[in-house]
């Protein structure tokens, strides 16, 4: 047999081509059985109108478990009517969140990081009412008016009326992990340390902030900086830090922070000064 010989690689592919077109054009018949359908248009209906309620039911449900939630600025306060008509007073530099709808039956839930004054309304159905915050820790209540602070991981619960409970799952299992508060109850949980202190205080004055006004009571300079750092976002330098320990009882106006640091200034006998957003704190001269 004699090999064919092609002039180049164009022509070599030209006759394989042509050796492969008939086996193309001519193609194998392949038997076609004829399957019944297994729908009909009943059934198309159905499932287009499964499909709709399922579409309907999750829009519902993600209606209904939308999240509302507040944020106040550095010295702003903010008054917020919950879906049952308990009243929060948030302070500045805070938030707030809950579920749009509550469940006439089930339990009452906000969260809460800053500072936040609650008046809990009481419900027929004796629904319980929680305050959830960082590090665990949450308020149990039915009807009551308290104070929460939570700031940097120090929380504090002050009780103005009824009873609430303190939770604090953090602590370790040997300590008391709820903590059952009276009025004119605070309970100061130290997320550092684990622990938590109670003592017995006049309750206004840690709410006092709700009426344009700090009030003080042998508190010390340094708790004082701390609320002028955590609600109007001021940076703090003290030239003595020994002034810290110094005890302070008074009263000044919230509404305009200079004013704030001029009345602190007068009443306590301290050196504020105020550049920028830093507030240097010396002795008066």
């Amino acid at each position: 047999m004699t090999k064919k010989i092609y002039k180049n690689d164009l022509e070599r592919i030209d006759a394989a081509w042509e050796k492969l077109a008939p086996m193309l054009n001519e193609p194998e018949e392949i038997p076609v059985r004829k399957l019944k359908p297994w729908f009909n248009k009943k059934i198309i209906a159905a499932a287009a109108m499964l499909i709709l309620m399922s579409t309907i039911g999750l829009w519902f449900l993600k209606g209904q478990n939308a999240e509302v939630q507040y944020l106040t600025k550095y010295g702003q306060t903010l008054r917020v009517l919950l879906p049952d008509s308990s009243v929060v007073m948030l302070n500045g530099n805070s938030r707030l969140s809950y579920r749009k709808e509550w469940a006439k039956d089930g339990d009452r839930e906000v969260k809460v990081d800053g500072e936040a004054y609650f008046s809990v309304k009481h419900t027929r159905s004796h629904q319980r009412f929680f305050v959830r915050m960082p590090d665990q820790l949450s308020v149990e209540v039915l009807g009551t008016e308290f104070n929460i602070s939570t700031r940097n991981h120090d929380t504090r619960v002050v009780l103005n009326s009824g009873k609430i409970d303190f939770h604090m799952e953090g602590l370790p299992d040997q300590q008391t992990r709820i903590v059952q508060m009276k009025p004119g109850d605070l309970v100061e949980y130290q997320s550092n340390k684990k622990s938590y202190t109670k003592r017995i205080v006049d309750p206004a004055i840690y709410s006092s902030w709700k009426t344009d006004r700090l009030v003080f009571d042998k508190t010390p300079l340094k708790e004082v900086l701390n609320t002028l750092r955590n609600t109007y976002g001021l940076e703090i330098e003290v030239e003595n830090p020994t002034m810290l320990d110094m005890n302070l009882s008074g009263s000044a106006p919230t509404t305009n922070v200079d004013i704030l640091i001029q009345a602190l200034s007068a009443t306590f006998n301290i050196n504020f000064i105020k550049k920028g957003d830093t507030l240097i704190v010396t002795n008066a001269p």
